[in-house]
């Protein structure tokens, strides 16, 4: 007896067509290479940094471990001294920042924590699309399937022109009955 429903695999489209938020961040097949060449360089970058931020500690560690770039600057240049004379500063630093933190929070909390702003985004099938649009449902269909889409209007705001993933080019000119 067959099944009612046949057990199909799925596609990549497939995988996130139900899921709530069908945003960019999770269809890697939506971005351009610009767009991915950009993130890989950010996340060096920030590997970067959150190395540089940790220089301390692996100092520390390798002067553990038996090398003097530690010892060097901390005892031999005084650093440690240095540090202990900054302390005062860097601390009352770290406690404004922290307490402006906190206050914050307890005014965002304060202000907005009764209102809950987030409400479920209500779905729009085709149908009413096609009739507030005044378009068929095909092109509704091809417009959602499109990594590009172009669009030329008229003064009045109606809909002159629509192109999907192709070279966008102004529609020529039309003329008008008085002319």
């Amino acid at each position: 007896m067959p099944c009612e429903r046949e057990q199909k695999k799925p596609t990549p489209e497939r995988l996130l067509a139900d899921y709530p938020d069908n945003l960019i961040i999770n269809r890697p097949d939506l971005k351009t290479l610009l767009l991915l060449i950009g993130e890989q360089i950010l996340t060096v970058l920030f590997w970067g940094f959150w190395i540089y931020l940790w220089l301390p500690l692996i100092s520390l560690i390798a002067w553990l471990l038996g090398f003097s770039v530690f010892y060097f600057h901390m005892v031999k240049l005084g650093g440690f001294q240095g540090l202990l004379q900054q302390l005062n500063v860097f601390t009352s630093g770290v406690g404004l920042l922290s307490g402006s933190l906190v206050l914050w929070s307890f005014y965002n909390m304060k202000r907005y924590g009764r209102h809950n702003r987030r409400v479920h985004i209500l779905s729009t099938d085709l149908e009413a699309l096609s009739r507030t649009y005044d378009m068929n449902r095909s092109d509704l269909e091809r417009i959602q399937r499109a990594k590009k889409i172009c669009f030329a209007f008229r003064e009045d705001g109606s809909l002159v022109q629509m192109q999907t993933n192709g070279q966008c080019r102004s529609p020529e000119p039309q003329e008008t009955a008085g002319s």
